[in-house]
């Protein structure tokens, strides 16, 4: 297993944890930095982070971002394609992040201020799929530490007699996080009712997810060249664009999500099967035949993509149902 750690109190707190869990359960833990190479200062905190992890006997390495380019984005999708990259070298399909109850309190607010329906204001999973790009076997990520709040990691690191790296960007005004942790801070009825509507909202999507594995490993067929079918009707409301959302995914081997409008307007022509032509989204190309829905590549994909398609069909069911 590795935990991704940047140096700052989650991320060092959940290394304590996972190091103590790993002794006791005679398990190996590897922790990952990732040094994007964007501040001057990150190359002394990956070797802040070696040096405790030394201490507690857990392999380190730090993942250099060879080129740097300036952008979130491109930083974001970076760091996961380092990550997973690691984690399969070192044996492991899970990476642990220090994902928070305060993340979630935070995530709320942002999705909702951009318009997120119920699905995704229920907040940050437990575990997901990694958007890493194939090709490689699929890496999850965990997230054992959302019900916990940030001030509980931070005690935990004092009374290790540990210190942690404070990035300057969590106090820079300029990013959407930062000015929403300064009002649920300000606010924390606030934050106690939203994290009271997340708890519900996290058990219904709990049974949609679930109910989204049961269908693909029920109803999903997969072709030996990497083309999927599936039974006509989909599964009806939300489930049915989720499930052509990952049957596009399947098929394409991409982890981008689509496009919400150009996914909703599919799943409307799917239900109206007499009349919808072959039709490309995601890069893929969806289509009907003999009252069947067919989902293949728009390009062809290289045969190890094809090969771990099983294996990405079978991570997905994982990260629906919630537990490994």
């Amino acid at each position: 297993m590795c935990v991704a750690v940047s140096g700052g109190g989650d991320s060092l707190a959940l290394l304590l944890i996972a190091a103590d869990w790993a002794q006791t359960r005679g398990r190996d833990v590897c922790a990952l930095t990732v040094d994007h190479g964007l501040r001057p200062e990150a190359a002394g905190e990956a070797r802040f982070v070696a040096e405790i992890a030394a201490r507690y006997g857990i392999p380190h390495r730090t993942l250099r971002w060879e080129p740097p380019q300036p952008g979130q984005a491109k930083a974001r999708r970076a760091r996961h394609q380092l990550l997973a990259a690691a984690a399969r070298e070192a044996g492991s399909v899970v990476i642990l992040t220090a994902h928070t109850q305060d993340d979630n309190a935070e995530t709320f607010l942002i999705r909702a201020r951009a318009g997120s329906g119920w699905y995704g204001l229920a907040g940050i999973q437990p575990l997901s799929l990694s958007p890493a790009e194939p090709p490689g076997v699929p890496v999850l990520l965990g997230r054992p530490l959302l019900a916990t709040p940030r001030a509980a990691l931070r005690d935990l690191l004092r009374t290790q007699g540990e210190d942690w790296v404070e990035d300057p960007s969590n106090e820079n005004p300029a990013y959407e996080r930062v000015r929403v942790r300064r009002t649920l801070a300000e606010d924390p009825a606030l934050r106690a009712r939203i994290l009271a509507l997340q708890e519900r909202l996290q058990l219904l999507r709990q049974l949609q997810d679930q109910a989204l594995a049961n269908w693909l490993t029920a109803d999903v067929e997969l072709r030996p060249d990497g083309a999927l079918r599936a039974p006509l009707p989909l599964p009806p409301g939300e489930r049915g664009e989720r499930a052509l959302a990952a049957l596009i995914a399947l098929a394409s081997g991409r982890t981008r999500p689509v496009r919400s409008d150009a996914l909703s307007r599919l799943s409307r022509r799917v239900t109206r099967p007499d009349t919808l032509r072959p039709a490309t989204l995601g890069g893929a190309i969806v289509a009907v035949r003999k009252d069947r829905l067919h989902v293949t590549a728009e390009h062809g994909l290289a045969p190890e993509q094809v090969n771990a398609i099983p294996a990405r069909l079978a991570a997905m069911v994982t990260a629906c149902s919630g537990h490994m």
